[in-house]
């Protein structure tokens, strides 16, 4: 499989999980040896992409390939491969209950007692940074450092791995842990 179609496989899975939206979010993948980064398109709904819909972008920043304008989000993508050589894919997502924490400029700390603490430990807001900007991704490296999933301070989340499939997973089980926490919270 193409990393273009990897890209748009994902995205529809993650669309239909609930973990991205028709406009809000975006996935991508590098290819380590062109430096290209294929990203979802800005402002698509990600059950209708197509490979040739997803944005491929050269090494110094130009978007070579796919229809429509890459996702606003490029820059954090960008700055995440840059950071880590280990990452090779990316899921920014707006899920509601990952999105609910970083809305409230906490951390996510998993009880010592849960299982899913091996992975998760914690998950580390950072600071607001405005969309679209450098300002988003200030911190990233150190969060991501310490857990695979962080929190976008005022914004989302965001997941990196060496795989797309695990990258996905990832934000996946994170959103079911915040959904628990955020429950047995509620509980009293």
């Amino acid at each position: 499989m193409g990393h273009a179609e990897e890209v748009a496989k994902f995205a529809a899975i993650l669309e239909q999980k609930g973990l991205l939206s028709g406009i809000e979010g975006n996935v991508s993948v590098i290819d380590r040896e062109t430096g290209h980064i294929f990203i979802t398109p800005s402002r698509r709904m990600k059950l209708l992409l197509t490979p040739e819909d997803i944005c491929v972008v050269d090494a110094g920043g130009e978007q070579i390939g796919g229809s429509g304008r890459r996702s606003s989000e490029f820059f954090l993508h960008e700055a995440i491969y840059r950071a880590r050589p280990d990452v090779s894919a990316v899921v920014h997502s707006h899920s509601p209950y990952l999105t609910a924490y970083a809305l409230r400029y906490e951390d996510l700390v998993v009880p010592e007692t849960a299982s899913i603490r091996g992975f998760f430990p914690r998950m580390v807001c950072l600071p607001f940074g405005q969309p679209g900007t450098h300002e988003i991704h200030r911190g990233i490296e150190n969060a991501l450092a310490q857990c695979p999933v962080c929190l976008l301070g005022g914004h989302g989340a965001v997941s990196a791995s060496a795989t797309l499939e695990d990258a996905a997973a990832l934000l996946c089980a994170a959103e079911n842990t915040a959904k628990a926490l955020w429950v047995a919270r509620t509980m009293g």
